[in-house]
C-alpha cells in the first residue's frame, strides 16, 4: 500500500511548543504508513532544525494574514504533493490550512490547537479576527485537536458549533530521552554555582511566560538563601528588559540568563525547583519533562496546567502573577526536600502512565484514521505490475 501523504502546516518557524509537538510527531510517525511533509510559514529556527533531521522541510510565506498569494501558493504545494491529509497548527495556520485544503481538494482537514486564542499575545482586533475567520470556516474541517480539555473548553466557548469535532490529544513525553541517571553537577560545574538551591525557568522570554513575576519573587527569597541561582533557559523579545528589571530589584547577580540549550536534561538535572510562571498554557512540555525527570515544579495554575499537575501531589501550583505566591510555594519545596523528592516521584510516575510520546502520537494517527474513514477515503494502492 502506498503511504498517505500527510502535510504538517507548522504555526510558525520559531521553536516553542506547537514546534516540539511536531518534531516529536515527525520523529515517531509510521513512515510505511505515512509519507509526511513539513511546511513552515516564514523562515527561522524550526526549518533548519527539521532540515536536519532528515525531515521534507518545505517554507511557504503566509504572511500577511489576507494575503491572496499565500493561499495560492499554499493551494498549489497541497495539489501538487497530493496531499491527502493535512493538519495545522495555530489561528493563522488554520485558517489558511482550511481554505487552501478544500480548495486544492485534500480529503482531510485537521485543525489543532495549542493555546487558547484569548490569550494570544496579539491586539484584541486582530484576535477579534482569528474568531470571526476561523467561525467562518468551521464547515471546512473535518476535526479539531485540543492539547488539553481547558483549550478544548476555550473554543466551545468562543465557537459552540465546533464541539462535536473537537478531541482532546495530551501532548507526550518522549521517554527514551529522558536520563536514568541525571548527572546533576555538569550544568553547576558549567555555570560555576558552588552551593545554594537553583531554580531553573525554561521558556520564551516573552510576556505570556511570566518571568517578571519569578524576578519579583526572588529578594524574598534570597534573604533566606543568599547563594541561591536561577537559570533562565530561552530567548525572546523581553530579554534586555527583563535584565533591567533584574537590576532594579538587586537580583542580577543570582539571576543568568544563558539562552536558548539543546541540553535540556542536564540543565533539569541541575535544578532543586522547576519554576513555570506563566501567564497562559496550553500543555506544556517543559513541565512533561520536568515531571519526567522527576523535578519538583512549581507552576501557575492556569489552563491546562492542573490537567498534569495536581497540587501538592506532584507539584505546586500557585496563581498566575501573583509573585508573593509563587516566593511562597517555592519556598515550601526547598523548606522540605523531603516532600519535594516524593512529589517529584509522584509526577514521574504520572507522565509515565498517561503522558508519553507513542501515547500522543498513537491518539492523533487515530483521528487520522477516523477522519479517513468518515471522508470515505482509502490510501491509494499501489498497482501490481503483471507477472
Amino acid at each position: 500500500m502506498t503511504p498517505v501523504v500527510l502535510a504538517e502546516l507548522a504555526g510558525s518557524s520559531g521553536y516553542g511548543g506547537g514546534e516540539r509537538y511536531l518534531e516529536l510527531l515527525f520523529e515517531r510517525l509510521d513512515r510505511a504508513r505515512y509519507r509526511a511533509l513539513l511546511i513552515c510559514p516564514e523562515p527561522g529556527p524550526f526549518v533548519g532544525r527539521m532540515k536536519e533531521r532528515g525531515v521534507d522541510t518545505q517554507l511557504v510565506h503566509l504572511a500577511p494574514l489576507f494575503n491572496p498569494m499565500a493561499l495560492w501558493r499554499l493551494t498549489r504545494f497541497l495539489a501538487r504533493e497530493r496531499v491527502m491529509i493535512l493538519q495545522t497548527h495555530g489561528a493563522r495556520a488554520n485558517f489558511y490550512g482550511r481554505i487552501a485544503g478544500r480548495l486544492a481538494g485534500v480529503p482531510v482537514i485537521i485543525s489543532t490547537v495549542h493555546n487558547s486564542l484569548k490569550d494570544y499575545e496579539v491586539r484584541s482586533l486582530r484576535r477579534g479576527l482569528y474568531r470571526f475567520l476561523l467561525s467562518l470556516t468551521l464547515p471546512l474541517v473535518h476535526r479539531i485537536i485540543c492539547v488539553s480539555d481547558a483549550n478544548r473548553l476555550d473554543l466551545i466557548d468562543e465557537c459552540p458549533a465546533a464541539e462535536k469535532r473537537i478531541r482532546t490529544v495530551y501532548n507526550g513525553v518522549d521517554l527514551s530521552a529522558v536520563p536514568s541517571q541525571p548527572v546533576r553537577h555538569k550544568v553547576r560545574k558549567e555555570l560555576k554555582i558552588i552551593q545554594g538551591p537553583v531554580l531553573v525557568t525554561i521558556a520564551r522570554l516573552t510576556e505570556q511566560k511570566g518571568h517578571r513575576y519569578l524576578l519579583q519573587a526572588l529578594p524574598s527569597l534570597l534573604e533566606t538563601w543568599p547563594q541561591l541561582c536561577c537559570l533562565f533557559v530561552g530567548e525572546g523579545e523581553l530579554r534586555d528588559q527583563l535584565h533591567r528589571l533584574a537590576v532594579e530589584l538587586a537580583v542580577e547577580r543570582s539571576c543568568r540568563f544563558i539562552g536558548v540549550r539543546e541540553d535540556i536534561a542536564d540543565i533539569l538535572a541541575a535544578a532543586d525547583v522547576v519554576v513555570l510562571p506563566s501567564l497562559s498554557e496550553g500543555f506544556p512540555f517543559v513541565l512533561l519533562e520536568a515531571l519526567a525527570m522527576g523535578c519538583p515544579v512549581v507552576a501557575s495554575k492556569v489552563n491546562g496546567v492542573p490537567e498534569l499537575i495536581e497540587d501538592h501531589k506532584t507539584g505546586l501550583l500557585v496563581p498566575a502573577r501573583d509573585s508573593q505566591a509563587l516566593a511562597s510555594a517555592i519556598r515550601e519545596v526547598l523548606n522540605d526536600p523531603t516532600a519535594a523528592s516524593k512529589m517529584g516521584a509522584a509526577g514521574r510516575t504520572v507522565v509515565r502512565r498517561r503522558f508519553t510520546v507513542d501515547q500522543m502520537v498513537a491518539n492523533t494517527t487515530a483521528i487520522f484514521d477516523a477522519a479517513m474513514e468518515d471522508a470515505d477515503v482509502r490510501a491509494p494502492v499501489r498497482k501490481q505490475l503483471a507477472a
